[in-house]
């Protein structure tokens, strides 16, 4: 099969140009945005956890102890948050693909950001948690749909160094939460000076970055697209091989669709397409009845489920382990993703998509098993082993994004992923009870993640080789030709 690159079909050279590499810094932003939210239970609500029953971080002032929560009661802060990504977070998705993405991200970003506001001047916890429930839903739309700009808007070729941009800006996001509560260390501080820089932000990428490119390409808004192509030769040095004087544009799509079926897929923007005139009821109905697809679906499922819970598991009881400092050990379990992020994409392009995620899963239980072996007392043994199942479940989650993308055919890929990523969030809203458990036994936690990634890296044989589909450039390419079913 042939690739399918809108960007480069349109005549944009196949590397980095000032303005692409600009638009990808401003778009990846948002992820330093979204990770807060999504991890700063770990110092306003604080599970508990096998080192530490408290509620306290130090100094630091918590929703526990203003509104004198009781620990299930707690729990609700992640829980929230879970709750309206798993039930209202494809919705704005689904919406980016009708209006734009460009709208979608203003508006998830801003919503984001005033329902930190929201939370942080709440009078009672209830309303608070109407707050974090909103925030929830705006999340999967704050990463995902900035994330798909950018991969419409630069060559294939480049995917996967933009993906390792977007995991450097998550990290970032999850590390500052540390130093940002010292310097306010309370909970209303907190979501008051993370959730201003956001609305801030909506602004600022809304009159800094054009839509997609290939957004505009398929729906052949040409007026938009030589715009957005002059912007790009005048802030980027470089000069587009297509004119487009005299409906040039028409005609390079109407030559593209005829050249093969792949291409007619991805640039049939007409509303008369039979494609487009099927409900997604329909299509999903279609890729549940294909055995091959629902089986890579079930199995993926359980893949984002697990994951989301172990990662989850380990990064909001970050604080609460009972060896160091708690401030490090959280900064510490952000750090320690960042080689994850530079590392997988050469592992996945060497040895191969399915094995990477194996490995990755195994290594994630080797490590957690033998954590339950490992006294407290031994403090370097324990918390270089505990960062190594940090580090693997971060590999583990990073591979799912990439190999998620690739396995699912083309008609039924934005279905099964939105499954996938909507019921990961049960993942993730069952970590604070899991954590909860680990008061009584935190062997007993380790044994469960441990077991449940086994589990995953067991499952993955079942799933297909994908690497041969990128053989001739980078790995992160997520618009890529279809398994075909």
């Amino acid at each position: 099969m042939e690739d399918v690159d809108p960007v480069r079909d349109i005549g944009m050279p196949d590397r980095f140009t000032p303005y692409t590499f600009f638009l990808t810094v401003v778009l990846s932003l948002t992820w330093i945005l979204a990770a807060i939210p999504a991890m700063v239970p770990a110092y306003v609500a604080p599970p508990a956890s096998g080192g530490v029953n408290s509620s306290r971080i130090g100094d630091f002032y918590t929703v526990i102890d203003e509104f004198e929560l009781s620990a299930t009661t707690a729990e609700w802060t992640t829980m929230a948050y879970f709750l309206g990504s798993l039930l209202v977070g494809q919705i704005p998705c689904a919406l980016s693909d009708k209006i734009g993405r460009k709208p979608v991200a203003f508006y998830s970003a801003l919503f984001t950001g005033i329902s930190g506001v929201i939370a942080a001047l709440a009078p009672n916890y209830w309303i608070f948690l109407i707050g974090r429930f909103l925030q929830g839903a705006f999340f999967t739309a704050t990463t995902n749909v900035n994330w798909v700009m950018v991969c419409e808007s630069v060559p294939l070729s480049r995917h996967g160094r933009a993906s390792i941009v977007f995991g450097v800006m998550w990290c970032t996001g999850y590390c500052i939460i540390a130093p940002i509560a010292i310097l306010f260390p309370t909970w209303r501080q907190l979501f008051l000076v993370t959730s201003i820089p956001t609305i801030i932000y909506a602004f600022v990428m809304q009159y800094s970055v054009r839509e997609s490119l290939s957004f505009l390409v398929i729906r052949r808004r040409r007026d938009e697209v030589e715009a957005w192509i002059q912007t790009a030769e005048k802030y980027g040095g470089v000069k587009v091989t297509h004119s487009f004087e005299g409906g040039c544009l028409d005609t390079l799509l109407d030559d593209r669709m005829d050249e093969s079926p792949s291409r007619r897929s991805t640039y049939s923007g007409s509303s008369t397409s039979s494609e487009q005139q099927r409900s997604m009821k329909e299509l999903t109905m279609e890729a549940f009845k294909d055995k091959k697809t629902l089986v890579y679906l079930l199995i993926s499922i359980y893949m984002w489920i697990t994951d989301f819970l172990v990662y989850n598991g380990l990064s909001l009881t970050s604080t609460g382990i009972k060896i160091g400092n708690p401030h490090w050990n959280y900064v510490m379990s952000g750090l320690v993703e960042l080689p994850a992020a530079f590392v997988l994409p050469l592992l996945m392009d060497t040895i191969g998509r399915r094995a990477t995620v194996i490995l990755s899963h195994a290594e994630t239980a080797l490590a957690l098993l033998a954590l339950g072996f490992i006294p407290l007392e031994n403090e370097i043994l324990y918390m270089i082993v505990w960062l190594a199942a940090k580090f693997g479940t971060a590999s583990s989650f990073i591979a799912l994004y990439i190999y998620g993308s690739e396995i699912f055919h083309i008609k039924y890929r934005n279905i099964c992923l939105g499954i996938c990523c909507t019921l990961g969030n049960l993942g993730a809203m069952a970590a604070p009870y899991t954590a909860h458990l680990g008061v009584s036994s935190q062997t007993a936690v380790y044994s469960i993640y441990a077991a449940l990634s086994l589990v995953s890296s067991g499952l993955d044989i079942f799933l297909p080789e994908t690497m041969h589909l990128h053989s001739h450039r980078p790995i992160g390419v997520t618009q890529s030709p279809p398994i075909e079913a």
